[in-house]
């Protein structure tokens, strides 16, 4: 049964600060990289992956064939992008760039959203470029030697996917329906079941959500579009506990832990008329020991 936060439960309100002023049109994508002590993004609108160093206060940037949904780390060290013509594992070295699949055949959508399991499988959401109804976007799973496989469809616009720390359980964010749905998960054959409503944002008034991560305590942060926030909540009590706001910048697209302790917050956003910040990369420090997990990669 789903349980509404309290009303009356107080709620810890911090601000971010500007890290990057790089004015993406659509910054999506975040993704902390405990190997190389970096924060991978990308524009998707701007067709751009984007490698953050936070002790350069440099953002590196590489143009993409197409628009890109997400990114990802492979153990070998290359990245695995999600463009609209196909997985692709991208050498940010050499600069090669390969497509390895294309599970998506569905003309006018493109991939958006995804993250590796604990056991290095790539999991990717579609989602349509148009009002489709009924929805035609899906769910994939890109196994280590890349057959995939479709996990469900029915999918709008999917978006933030994460695992329990325990592995047992799955979120899911299918952003216009204003659910995180949780269900159950099977880590050694990397299927799921049982999908349920775990929490709702309807009549909250914190816009739509959009991307999420998981921190060291199995608590889930949820990026707000149209809510300038990002917000921790309890998957347990269906409580929210903190609200991180991102100043004068409504669409907040993702959120990552990052810094060699993970305990940075960082924060993508997109551009919007008349927020001079937006489109650009934020951050929250913590120091009361709120922390994230390292980042799961490709192992394939």
């Amino acid at each position: 049964m789903e349980v509404e936060a309290s009303e009356n439960f107080e709620v810890e309100n911090v601000r971010a600060t500007l890290t990057y002023p790089q004015h993406a049109i659509l910054g999506e994508g975040s993704i902390w990289s405990d190997t190389d002590q970096v924060l991978y993004w990308i524009d998707i609108e701007g067709k751009k992956l984007f490698i953050y160093n936070p002790k350069t206060n440099c953002n590196q940037e590489f143009g993409l064939s197409d628009l890109p949904g997400t990114v990802v780390q492979r153990t070998n060290g290359e990245l695995l992008i999600s463009i609209r013509n196909g997985i692709t594992s991208f050498n940010p070295h050499t600069k090669e760039f390969k497509v390895m699949v294309h599970p998506n055949t569905v003309g006018n959508n493109r991939y958006n959203d995804g993250k590796c399991d604990p056991q290095g499988r790539f999991w990717v959401s579609t989602m349509s470029l148009e009002q489709d109804n009924p929805p035609k976007a899906s769910l994939f799973k890109i196994n280590h030697d890349f057959h995939s496989e479709k996990v469900f469809d029915g999918v709008r616009i999917g978006n933030g996917l994460v695992w329990s720390i325990d592995q047992t359980k799955f979120y899911y964010i299918d952003t216009p329906t204003l659910n995180i749905d949780e269900m159950d998960f099977n880590a050694a054959q990397g299927t799921v079941s049982n999908r349920r409503h775990c929490i709702s944002f309807e009549n909250r008034g914190f816009g739509f959500p959009d991307g999420m991560t998981i921190d060291s305590e199995g608590k889930l942060w949820i990026a707000h579009w149209e809510g300038g926030r990002v917000t921790r909540w309890c998957p347990i009590t269906k409580k929210l506990l903190l609200t991180v706001t991102v100043p004068n910048v409504s669409r907040v697209t993702s959120c990552a832990f990052g810094d060699a302790d993970l305990q940075t917050l960082y924060i993508t956003t997109a551009r919007c008329d008349g927020e001079p910040d937006s489109g650009s990369l934020f951050k929250y420090r913590f120091t009361n020991g709120i922390k994230g997990n390292a980042a799961f990669k490709f192992q394939g």
